[in-house]
């Protein structure tokens, strides 16, 4: 539910960022630049694949009964066996309002007077950044097709493993949409005060709230490490390289 949530409130932002900017001027101090021809060469073919793995998504089938009797924690790779002896509703709950509270990142960048100024920009950067990173994670969840580590545990509901959710571990879209949105936050933040002495805080601020959300996702049994791990580092390379690709040298 809350991807799902997301992936709507991304393109809904998306169209209404992509209008305003068409009616704004730019900004002369402004670090970034925009053309329509970049824009439409990373939106238009990243819509597609998100269309892509709707359908997808739409044609998978649950787990049934006999295949959940199949799976035993001892095939999974010890570094990520773990996660399959855990399940929590409680930490599930806190990396959801971790996840849902990093939507607000974004949103603290405009008490900053020179980026309020340039917002039609930050605005189109951040939605493209939304908008690759939770295709990328929907399209490889669906293509992936990898259990969740609940599972593999008999402390789990079946009626949970049944649910075609269930087959969304790889990669952890709760991991990579906050490293997303913490990670071009401050890149945005740290391109407009390069000088600040707060950088320090910003970027350990912006690491640490997905390593506590992937921590966390864990802990409820619904990741593996590797899949937090690759979750992360989809996310902090979405949030730091679509800012420095409209950035102006």
């Amino acid at each position: 539910m809350v991807f799902r949530f997301w992936g709507l409130s991304t393109a809904r932002f998306f169209l209404c960022a992509t209008f305003l900017c068409a009616t704004c001027s730019m900004q002369a101090q402004s670090p970034y630049q925009l053309s329509w021809k970049k824009e439409a060469a990373l939106v238009v073919p990243t819509g597609a694949l998100l269309g892509a793995s709707f359908l997808l998504k739409a044609r998978l089938e649950p787990l049934s009964v006999a295949q959940i009797n199949l799976f035993n924690r001892n095939t999974v790779p010890r570094f990520d066996r773990i996660a399959t002896y855990q399940y929590s509703h409680k930490a599930g709950k806190w990396s959801d309002y971790l996840f849902e509270t990093s939507l607000l990142f974004p949103i603290l960048l405009l008490a900053d007077a020179p980026i309020r100024k340039d917002v039609w920009k930050v605005g189109v950067i951040t939605t493209e950044t939304l908008l690759i990173s939770s295709t990328l994670t929907a399209l490889t969840k669906v293509l992936a097709k990898r259990a969740r580590p609940f599972v593999y545990n008999p402390d789990a509901p079946l009626g949970e493993k049944q649910n075609k959710d269930a087959r969304y571990s790889f990669f952890s879209g709760h991991t990579s949409g906050t490293a997303c949105l913490s990670v071009v936050a401050a890149k945005i933040w740290s391109d407009y005060h390069p000088d600040s002495q707060w950088k320090p805080l910003v970027w350990t601020t912006a690491l640490a709230w997905p390593a506590a959300v992937g921590i966390l996702r864990v802990k409820a049994g619904k990741h593996f490490p590797t899949d937090v791990l690759v979750g992360y580092a989809v996310g902090f390379a979405c949030g730091y390289f679509l800012p420095k690709l409209h950035f102006q040298h």
